[in-house]
């Protein structure tokens, strides 16, 4: 168990903070990672033995949400952690926490992509069940860090970076190609939205284009994946009908 660690020791501001709290935005990307590996040991659990087609297909998600996961925290590495240890040097107790979460869960990840690569070659048994297990301690790691970032290190970092600094670092997430079909991510994204709040996160924070375009050709496209990754669930479970 990583250890608890008393809340940030950063000094008090002196003066009112001169960005808003652009960390919300992340928080946003974190609700989407808690949905993904939460649900991920399941999938594998209901695969039945042998069914390889099922596994393939199932292949291509899990490595595109642990290259998801991958991308965000080496963006978090490149542009929190330096910062937080140079402005705030009373978190960096904090700062070494979230370097060593980072890496524990980065190790967890490649033995689930070999374990991944494996299954879906045979889609036996036993390693289907190692596979679940690796998945089961990635979203426990993933549950305690992220509640660990939210906490320690947001408020710090609300404080110490600029509003330019936060576009800078949203460019610099725009430069990777997603892991996933963009429209499947969009919606996968407007779900892990607590369901009274979609509407208006969908009206403020897609801009217009992409909410017609959605609307259009995307909500469908997000369905169909739906219904193939959760073949029990209800259709377009939790996706908005966005006007």
């Amino acid at each position: 168990m990583t250890e608890r660690l008393p809340s940030t020791g950063a000094p008090a501001p002196t003066a009112a903070p001169a960005t808003t709290c652009r960390s919300d935005e992340v928080v946003m990307i974190h609700r989407l990672f808690r949905r993904l590996f939460a649900e991920a040991p399941g999938l594998v659990r209901a695969v039945p033995p042998g069914d390889t087609d099922r596994a393939r297909y199932l292949a291509k998600h899990l490595h595109g949400i642990t290259a998801l996961l991958h991308v965000h925290h080496r963006t978090e590495d490149d542009f929190f952690w330096d910062r937080m240890t140079e402005r705030a040097p009373a978190c960096g107790l904090h700062v070494e926490l979230m370097r060593r979460q980072h890496g524990a869960v980065s190790d967890r990840l490649d033995l689930v992509d070999a374990l991944v690569d494996r299954w879906s070659r045979a889609a036996d048994a036993a390693t289907a069940a190692r596979l679940a297990t690796e998945l089961d301690e990635v979203d426990r790691l993933l549950v305690e860090h992220l509640a660990d970032e939210e906490r320690e290190a947001f408020p710090v970092l609300d404080r110490i970076l600029s509003d330019a600094e936060w576009d800078d670092i949203h460019r610099h997430a725009r430069r990777h190609k997603p892991p996933l079909p963009i429209f499947v991510l969009l919606g996968l994204m407007i779900e892990s939205v607590p369901e009274g709040e979609r509407d208006q996160w969908v009206a403020t924070q897609l801009p217009a284009p992409i909410r017609t375009a959605y609307r259009i050709v995307g909500r469908r496209q997000y369905e169909r994946a739906v219904r193939r990754l959760r073949p029990t669930r209800a259709r377009g479970a939790g996706a908005p009908a966005t006007a």
